[in-house]
């Protein structure tokens, strides 16, 4: 019998030990106490929007936290290379508890070691992390080394739409999931190009871009770049680029692409505005898009007399053929993270939970803005009965931007209008697109060499004033 005895204290010491383990899965950090008074300065765009979005909402929760929002308004209007050093300068200072972040300054605070990680709360059933998108948790884990130091509450992609009723018209078979853009503009060839251009439809259309727009979206799909990686020599001229251009070329020359004109953008009126998008007003069969569009075609409905509903379909984004089971479209913003050397850990992280919790998303689903995409996905609603799935279908490229993260900010103005030159001398049957990718390296090669010479300069000067600083 005391053997028995024994056998069940030690039974019970080890549930113990084994439920205090696995409630203790936590960032190290103990429970708020909802009496406790605390302080958390969180930064943000603006103290009126963080009330408005999520403030309120936590103070009605825990009216004892305080909370101070340190505002990113100077940081955010600066040029990239100001930018960074004033939001390094902005932490120091006001050293905020909790930091919305990119997915640049998320990399970089987490490779620096200055971010809590935060990589229990996927496994804590209260938080209800297996709700959260996959996808979301693998960017954001790769972005930060493996480790998980940030959440977001929700995420850009975008998806391919199209009006079924202009399909079934003129009977050509609907869009499907993972089509490639030789498909995609193969369908939108087969739409009629008769008719006054004030009323006739268009295969496909774009609120803004070119025939080089069209030509390097379809290379990015299928992961062409133009930079070589250390982001020092321009590579246009390639059998891949040479594909791309030539099938955006030819879709261009079709005439199935509608883009709206210089002289239809002078107005800026909500209404003009909508009338320009020939997908939202009903002549164009497809669009590549964000998930706003389904608010823009609900603004038509509101605002414009003559606007005439139809119905919508949605799949996902073209696809590389070698790769088709993943978007170069979707990425994440707003990632919220705890600072590491916070001294008020609990309430930050509270916050951080609060701001990423189902509750949150759950009062935010009932006004939602289709703009934004809930990371859990059980609150991004379907429209008229179409799923949205196409938005997350796909697993993400998280490399995309970061491919030419070593390119300076002046180089790309002069080089999109290099390439917009060649590509229309192309076009007009002025030159060949051969010669045309030869001029691109040729003449890039010499812009991307000047912004670099100009980048190290202002590099350099900003060290030279740095020095001085700190010798005054």
């Amino acid at each position: 019998m005391k053997r028995l005895w024994t056998l069940g204290i030690l039974l019970v010491a080890f549930v113990f030990i084994v439920s205090a383990c696995s409630s203790g899965k936590s960032t190290g950090v103990k429970p708020l106490d909802k009496e406790e008074k605390a302080v958390v300065r969180v930064m943000f765009y603006d103290e009126q929007q963080f009330y408005t979005q999520y403030g309120n909402l936590f103070a009605s929760k825990f009216p004892n936290v305080e909370i101070q929002v340190v505002s990113m308004e100077s940081v955010n209007g600066m040029a990239v290379t100001d930018r960074e050093k004033a939001f390094k300068d902005l932490i120091e200072k006001e050293k905020p508890d909790v930091m919305m972040l990119d997915t640049k300054q998320y990399e970089d605070l987490a490779a620096d070691n200055k971010l809590l990680d935060l990589g229990s709360l996927i496994e804590d059933e209260e938080f209800l992390g297996a709700e959260i998108l996959p996808a979301v948790v693998d960017v954001l884990k790769e972005k930060g080394g493996g480790k998980l130091y940030g959440l977001t509450p929700s995420f850009y992609s975008q998806a391919l739409f199209y009006n079924k009723d202009l399909f079934d018209k003129h009977q050509i078979e609907l869009p499907t999931d993972k089509m490639t853009w030789e498909q995609v503009l193969n369908l939108a060839k087969r739409f009629p190009t008769t008719g006054d251009k004030d009323d006739r439809i268009y295969g496909f259309s774009m609120m803004y871009g070119n025939a080089h727009a069209i030509g390097d979206m379809v290379g990015s799909t299928e992961g062409l770049t133009f930079i070589s990686q250390d982001g020092k020599k321009v590579s246009y001229n390639t059998e891949g680029w040479k594909k791309a251009y030539q099938m955006a070329i030819d879709a261009w020359k079709a005439d199935v692409i509608y883009t709206p004109s210089e002289e239809s953008m002078a107005s800026n009126s909500y209404e003009d505005y909508l009338k320009r998008d020939l997908f939202t007003m009903g002549r164009a069969a497809m669009t590549l898009n964000g998930s706003y569009i389904i608010d823009q075609m609900k603004g038509a409905k509101d605002n414009l007399k003559d606007y005439k509903p139809f119905k919508l379909g949605v799949v996902t984004v073209p696809i590389d053929p070698s790769n088709p089971d993943v978007s170069t479209t979707f990425g994440v913003y707003n990632i919220f993270s705890v600072n590491a050397q916070s001294p008020n850990l609990s309430a930050a992280l509270e916050l951080v939970k609060y701001i990423n919790g189902d509750e949150t998303a759950k009062l935010q689903s009932r006004s939602q803005r289709y703009g934004d995409l809930s990371t859990r996905t059980k609150y991004i609603k379907a429209v008229d009965g179409v799923s949205l799935e196409p938005f997350f279908s796909l697993k993400p490229k998280v490399d995309v931007l970061e491919r030419y993260s070593n390119i300076p900010t002046s180089f790309y103005q002069p080089f999109q209008e290099l390439l917009n030159a060649e590509i229309t001398k192309v076009i007009d049957d002025k030159q060949s697109l051969d010669e045309a990718l030869k001029n691109i390296d040729e003449k890039g090669q010499q812009e991307l060499d000047k912004a670099s010479l100009a980048d190290k300069a202002e590099k350099e000067k900003e060290k030279t004033e740095e020095t001085s600083d700190t010798t005054e």
